[in-house]
């Protein structure tokens, strides 16, 4: 394992990895699961799938990083009904194996997703992987600068690393990026509810929702296009 990198626990348990390079965790030290669900599944992928009743849902992540979005993703898509999931998930610095296996999210999820979680960071990058039959991943090494896609998104999790701790990513330039890779009445979460990135995000032109936050933090976002 990289000096850099430790796997800590939080909270609720379940572990997260701490940056020493950034001082800054991958997850909320207040529970990285609970702030996974609360974040990305509640307040994101059930939030559209019953607003829209979507049988067909495109995701983009910002930050791949342990997988535990996408782990949680499948395990949610596995409980509604008639889904087709595609998701786009950037992270050009990938964790390695050795890493991953320090992870203990294995025992918060169903036993039957303990190979689709292994699947998750073995499959090769830039390829579409099928975790379910109507779950397909697809990873790529590219920074958010240098994405491109033809697909129109449906929600974006942008779980990068805090403004203070990586402000390129959260520049005006890459969020009006997002803003067109986004359809009509696609939704943005996040766990940062800065007050200067909810301005940006507003300039920008989406339609900015302020959501009780997790345990440990007050409030979240929640943009719409």
């Amino acid at each position: 394992m990289p000096a850099h990198l430790k796997v800590i626990p939080t909270n609720d348990s379940s572990t997260t990895i701490y940056n020493s390079k950034l001082k800054e965790t991958y997850h909320s030290i207040n529970g990285a699961i609970t702030e996974s669900i609360h974040v990305y599944i509640n307040a994101g992928l059930k939030y559209f799938y019953i607003k829209n009743n979507g049988n067909k849902i495109k995701i983009l992540e910002i930050g791949l990083g342990t997988g535990l979005n996408v782990i949680l993703s499948v395990q949610k898509i596995m409980q509604l009904k008639n889904t087709l999931i595609h998701f786009t998930s950037l992270e050009p610095f990938p964790l390695a194996q050795n890493i991953i296996k320090q992870l203990n999210y294995l025992s918060f999820i169903e036993k039957k997703l303990i190979p689709i979680f292994n699947k998750i960071h073995s499959s090769s990058f830039e390829n579409n992987i099928e975790l379910l039959e109507n779950f397909i991943l697809k990873k790529t090494m590219k920074k958010i600068e240098n994405f491109s896609s033809k697909e129109k998104y449906d929600i974006i999790f942008f779980d990068a690393f805090a403004p203070s701790k990586q402000p390129e990513i959260w520049k005006i330039e890459n969020l009006k990026k997002l803003y067109k890779l986004m359809k009509s009445k696609s939704i943005l979460v996040t766990y940062c509810a800065s007050g200067q990135f909810k301005r940006t995000l507003k300039e920008v032109g989406f339609d900015v929702e302020v959501l009780e936050g997790p345990p440990g933090k007050k409030e979240i976002v929640r943009a719409s296009k």
